[in-house]
């Protein structure tokens, strides 16, 4: 009990203080593990971490996949994405808005980030909003949300963090965020769609049509996206490619969509590069901390404890679900998406699995857990990317316009837990013989 009440003190004080999420774990954690089992075996795993972490093979996925998303965008994945969806749907009330969405969720199939979908997709729809003057709150409200598919529709590196933290299948976890990324993009659709007949002013139409020759043009020039999709998918489903494998031939197609690219910059490669790097190492340092966590959480049988009592508890399952589930609007509130799951994980998964729910499954919920904290005040990441993209925009005004889309993914979540078939529908037809 000592240990743990030293241990939230550090991460408590760490947090409030500004100091980075990795080396919040890593103190703390560091801590916890000298109370408990002396200064020498806290040393030894502390020492043996960073090693065993950068050297293991099933996090290879990471940096590949991170690498194909930036040589995506450098290529013009994002432009053509908003193109394409600009052509379908851009002359319906909402158009605008819908093809932001719709946009993201195609840049999503070869990003796998929320915050690159947002800044990607966000740098040309704003224009065209602007254009067609939407209201301000509504441009960066869309923005910000749909740019949550990042981390749903694979290549998803949530969905990987989640595999490697709780040993689950990724192949199967990868699959299964397909179909619950769909879901969302429409519900967002909907749910703009509604508003434009309330509030047509919001959001005037824009009254620019194209004929279908010009939308199989766009399909055409945006075939990228397909390509990139179909390799990393295809070769999944097929049993073709391991998933370290897909990530690898994902960032190898991504890169000779870059080499011929129209007007091709051997800068846009470097800068694709070093951005890949610096998220790899960011990502990786957080992992290593959650490791260590890992560790004292383990050493101090906090896991197995709330196991027992969840157990234990005449409570139904479901209920103890929402309980979890709510627990994590908080967290989200001041903590980094990833962060948020690698500090929970180890705690709440053995429950989770205790209380017979499908860990695939589980792993899409607590994605959208995630997708919630990326918009949700007072440290929504996404919104300030939207603030660093139009640093006019008010960060208020950006909150109130992600506010719609806080209600529709909540409307999501309860469609995902009710219906669980949906996230294991695509995963369970891969394991059919």
């Amino acid at each position: 009990m000592t240990a743990g009440l030293v241990v939230t003190l550090i991460f408590v004080f760490g947090i409030l203080t500004g100091m980075p999420i990795a080396f919040v774990l890593i103190i703390s954690s560091f801590s916890g593990l000298v109370m408990l089992r002396g200064f020498d075996v806290a040393l030894s795993a502390l020492s043996t971490m960073p090693y065993g972490k950068s050297t293991d093979i099933a996090l290879s996925v990471i940096p590949l996949f991170i690498l194909m998303g930036y040589l995506a965008s450098q290529a013009g994945i994002s432009e053509k994405a908003y193109q394409i969806a600009y052509r379908f749907v851009g002359h319906l009330r909402a158009g605008l808005a819908m093809a932001t969405v719709f946009a993201c969720a195609g840049f999503a199939a070869t990003s796998g980030s929320s915050v690159a979908t947002s800044a990607a997709v966000g740098k040309i729809a704003f224009a065209e909003m602007k254009r067609f003057r939407y209201n301000d709150a509504i441009s960066a409200g869309t923005i910000a949300s749909a740019g949550l598919l990042g981390i749903m529709i694979p290549p998803s590196i949530m969905l990987v963090v989640y595999g490697i933290v709780t040993q689950t299948d990724i192949g199967r976890l990868l699959l299964a965020g397909i179909l619950p990324g769909i879901l969302t993009a429409l519900v967002f659709c909907i749910g703009l769609y509604v508003l434009a007949l309330i509030r047509p002013d919001l959001m005037p139409v824009a009254n620019e049509r194209f004929s279908w020759r010009d939308r199989m043009v766009g399909l055409k020039d945006g075939s990228g996206i397909l390509i990139l999709f179909t390799v990393i998918i295809g070769g999944l489903y097929s049993g073709l490619f391991t998933v370290n494998e897909a990530a690898g031939v994902g960032a190898a197609t991504a890169f000779a969509l870059l080499l011929l690219k129209r007007g091709f910059d051997w800068r846009a490669l470097l800068i694709g590069g070093k951005e890949a790097v610096a998220s790899t190492a960011m990502i990786f340092l957080i992992l290593i901390g959650a490791g260590l966590f890992g560790q004292y959480v383990a050493l101090s049988g906090l896991a197995g404890t709330v196991t027992k009592l969840i157990a234990g508890s005449d409570l139904p399952r479901y209920l103890i679900l929402v309980l979890i589930l709510l627990a994590y609007i908080p967290l989200g509130m001041f903590l980094e998406p990833i962060s948020m799951c690698l500090i929970t994980l180890p705690i709440v998964f053995p429950a989770i699995k205790a209380l017979g729910f499908d860990p695939v499954w589980f792993g899409v919920i607590i994605v959208k857990m995630s997708e919630l904290a990326n918009i949700t005040p007072p440290l929504g990441v996404n919104v300030f990317v939207i603030k660093s993209i139009r640093p006019e925009i008010q960060l208020s005004t950006v909150f109130r316009g992600a506010s719609l889309f806080m209600l529709l993914e909540i409307i999501t979540l309860v469609i995902l837990v009710i219906f669980p078939e949906i996230s294991l529908f695509i995963p369970n037809l891969m394991a059919a013989p």
